[in-house]
């Protein structure tokens, strides 16, 4: 069976290793100055050279050569090294031996002296892995190992490795290799081979490898399967598409052209783009355009000295803000694991979003001021006859505000009405039939993404009361109406501060300004809303000479006998719960 590229092409040198230099000159200069640490710590992303560097280190401390020319590869313990026969050489993978025996195993063999060579080596790979109590075993033999035992920990989450561990090792931080980095060691690779490979198809590997050479070869090996590798035959496996096609949709952008813009993204698909792949070239591009625009281009190495005037040229065009939108788009749809049954959807969407004018308000838009109408609804609201009232003005949150639509209405059912005003009760919006002044296109937007409404909300407990409830309409107040079949529901919402949230987070989700009022579901009447204690409706006009029957008060509820129960009462108020008993 053949050898991987990626084994076949470890580094067995410090000289070999790539993208690292920080690193490798600090390790030599500790070897001949003879400052060596008993406990390291190399932290980075993955195919990095964290492994790699492990077991350099073992070669060097190890290594017969002079000091100079450690590790040598060449002499009885780099060989075993290489091999992987030396048994001073102890490789533990911590995702596997997570527990507090392993690791106490471990350290009851740390005494022994070496068989062969001057050092034991301990290297234990994804040391993030271990239990609290394993890192609790190891920290005093971390501290003070034996003078013959080194420590290497690698890992790709140090944020996971306590502060206690940390502070016992040195600490190396491995980067991203450069895309240079990653073309010129493959086309090393390619020409020791004996492999045919274009070099617009070694780059479309380097850039799909992110910056880890493990990646990178690793593909490469797949690549070189199929004989020739070719930049078409890369494209067609990775799903990426040509950099004519993605600055087609860059021009398309600036141009405000969507017709050209999504044409030019269904042609890619379906030509064997993949959509997220695609979605990450154009989010790169549009990242170096916005790089750019700021007077940060030259650390943009992408383009070729041939497209680097074009693109400068486009940068021009663009304000940064609009760049900075799109680069969130499209940074969204590449991260987007989820696929569904049209792919391109996401990646058209995020395109038409960026594309559309400034002067277009999302739903997302924020809430427009007390007293003024949101663009989206202005039209509708100034056709509807305006009170004398005057505007509304802002108020602490603590204070009840006025409804931010204006309407022909009496006085809102939450104040006392004048002995001079109409006590009418105010009308009811529901199930979209409409009458003047009341918004029936809100109830129909709240009432389809209700759900959307209550699991978004946070703090999670209020969205648990508010579950209990759905929309009952729009009064012409200007009011949602939010009705519950369970009072303590309704009165944990109904209470100002809960209230407060919930018509913030409605307002943001809507973009515009929208109070809530809570009801009890069963004792709603469309048409009619609740009276105001301590007043008696009157007929507003001598046409009406029926008043309105009397409200029967609801029977007073049984006294609470889990009221002193701390349990009862915290699962009543943090989860919603309700005490049932003989159901």
């Amino acid at each position: 069976m053949a050898q991987a590229l990626y084994r076949k092409w470890r580094p067995q040198t410090f000289a070999d290793v790539v993208g690292q230099e920080h690193i490798v000159r600090t390790l030599r200069n500790a070897l001949q100055t003879g400052r060596l640490h008993h406990a390291y710590l190399l932290a980075g992303p993955r195919g990095t050279g964290k492994t790699t560097t492990a077991r350099l280190i073992a070669k060097a401390v190890n290594c017969l050569s002079p000091m100079a020319e450690r590790p040598c590869d060449h002499c009885e313990i780099c060989r075993a090294i290489a091999d992987g026969r030396l048994m001073d050489l102890i490789e533990i993978d911590a995702a596997s031996n997570t527990g507090v025996d392993n690791i106490r195993e471990l350290l009851e063999k740390v005494g022994f002296r070496p068989t062969q060579a001057r050092f034991k080596v301990y290297v234990v790979d994804e040391v993030h892995m271990l239990s609290t109590a394993a890192f609790n075993a190891l920290l005093k033999t971390l501290e003070e190992p034996p003078e013959h035992v080194i420590f290497v920990l690698a890992t790709t989450e140090v944020h996971k490795i306590p502060e206690t561990i940390l502070s016992r090792c040195q600490r190396f931080e491995f980067r991203r290799i450069p895309l240079t980095g990653l073309v010129k060691q493959l086309q090393t690779i390619a020409t020791a081979e004996g492999i045919e490979a274009e070099p617009e198809a070694l780059d479309l590997i380097a850039r799909a490898a992110t910056g880890s050479m493990r990646d990178a070869i690793s593909l490469f090996d797949q690549m070189a399967a199929g004989g020739a590798v070719t930049a078409d035959y890369v494209r067609l496996m990775l799903g990426a598409e040509r950099r004519e096609v993605v600055q087609s949709l860059l021009q398309a952008w600036l141009d405000g052209d969507l017709n050209r813009g999504l044409h030019v993204i269904n042609e890619a698909v379906d030509s064997g783009a993949d959509p997220r792949q695609l979605a990450r070239q154009t989010a790169d591009f549009f990242r170096g355009l916005l790089l750019m625009r700021v007077g940060a281009g030259e650390s943009w190495t992408d383009p070729t000295a041939e497209e680097r005037p074009r693109l400068e040229a486009m940068a021009k065009q663009a304000q940064p803000e609009r760049l900075v939108q799109t680069v969130q788009l499209f940074s969204e749809v590449a991260s987007e694991r989820r696929t569904g049954w049209q792919p391109q959807l996401p990646l058209e969407l995020a395109f038409v979003e960026a594309t559309l004018p400034p002067s277009t308000v999302p739903l997302s838009a924020p809430a427009a001021p007390a007293g003024q109408a949101p663009p989206m609804v202005q039209a509708s609201v100034s056709q509807t006859p305006v009170s004398s009232a005057p505007p509304a003005t802002m108020s602490p949150p603590a204070v009840r505000r006025a409804p931010a639509r204006a309407v022909t209405t009496p006085a809102s059912p939450r104040e006392p009405s004048t002995p001079g005003q109409s006590s009418q009760s105010p009308k009811m919006i529901t199930g979209g039939v409409a009458s003047v002044g009341v918004d029936t296109a809100l109830y129909a937007a709240v009432n389809e993404r209700w759900r959307d409404v209550v699991g978004q909300l946070r703090p999670v407990n209020l969205g648990a009361f508010l579950r209990d409830g759905r929309p009952l309409g729009v009064d012409t107040d200007g009011f949602l109406v939010v009705g519950f079949q369970h009072a303590l529901h309704r009165n944990n919402v109904d209470k100002e501060s809960n209230r407060g949230i919930v018509e913030a987070h409605l307002s943001q989700m809507f973009g515009q300004r929208i109070l809530v009022r809570c009801v009890m579901e069963k004792e709603w009447q469309p048409g009619a809303a609740p009276a105001q204690p301590g007043t008696t409706p009157k007929p507003t006009a001598p046409s009406r000479a029926k008043t309105a029957p009397a409200v029967v008060p609801p029977p007073p509820e049984p006294p609470d006998s889990f009221a002193d129960e701390e349990l009862i009462r915290r699962a009543r108020e943090e989860l919603g719960a309700e005490v049932r008993i003989g159901e």
